[in-house]
């Protein structure tokens, strides 16, 4: 499980374009920012585990990350 002071965190340190994108979202969706954005992250986890799972396996850097 995902600490919600971890997703708060996150929240806190986005650029204010990408907080403005995610409480735009999240009005939209009627969510919190806090899920629009553990929404994403995890979306960008499965990614990455996807991409380990092929014959060739290979990391990709997101923003903000390491690989």
């Amino acid at each position: 499980m995902i600490d919600r002071q971890v997703v708060a965190l996150a929240v806190a340190s986005m650029s204010p374009e990408g907080l403005e994108a995610a409480q735009m979202e999240a009005v939209q969706r009627r969510m919190t920012v806090e899920d629009v954005v553990l929404e994403a992250n995890l979306s960008m986890v499965q990614d990455q585990l996807y991409a380990l799972r092929r014959v060739a396996p290979s990391l990709t850097v997101i923003e903000g990350g390491r690989a």
